[in-house]
């Protein structure tokens, strides 16, 4: 093989991978779960993925992934606006097919593999040794399950009474 012709084969085989790459990462997210109301922070995809998370992260009786995805944005309403942002790079990363392709050997989007196939990817990114993608997943847990159990619904299946009542001068 000459020079040239292996460089011709290597610029090839870069743009075939380039647009299989980029094939990839375009993957649409599954649109499976829609908001009940208005989002305030994420967007429709960005919400997607974060009520796939919820729905496994917490597996509490009655958890609703869609009301825990709700709650979470209405607190990130509250956050500063890089907060925000973070937390919707996050979830892109989280679904992006190229990235976990690359990270986990698994070339589909996380809202389109099977509960099992979730569970793996949570438990990759928990156990990770990048410090960026166990803190991603400690980000995402607490995030869905604070919102879970924050809610006065689930109060009694975790046996917490609820707020003392205080009472007020007379």
């Amino acid at each position: 093989m000459t020079r040239r012709g292996f460089l011709k084969r290597g610029v090839f085989g870069g743009a075939i991978l380039a647009c299989g790459g980029l094939g990839l990462g375009l993957w649409p997210t599954r649109l499976d779960r829609q908001p009940r109301r208005k989002l305030r922070v994420l967007n429709e995809r960005q919400f997607a993925i974060l009520s796939a998370v919820a729905a496994r992260t917490v597996q509490a009786p009655g958890a609703d992934p869609i009301e825990i995805a709700s709650r979470v944005d209405d607190t990130l309403a509250l956050q500063a606006p890089e907060v925000r942002h973070d937390i919707g790079q996050l979830l892109l990363l989280f679904d992006n097919a190229l990235a976990g392709l690359f990270l986990d050997a698994r070339p589909r989007p996380f809202t389109r593999l099977s509960p099992a196939g979730q569970d793996a990817v949570l438990d990759a990114w928990r156990r990770s040794r990048l410090t960026v993608r166990r803190g991603g997943y400690n980000v995402l847990r607490k995030l869905t399950q604070a919102a879970h159990y924050s809610s006065p619904s689930t109060w009694a299946s975790v046996g917490y009474p609820g707020p003392p009542e205080i009472s007020q001068p007379t």
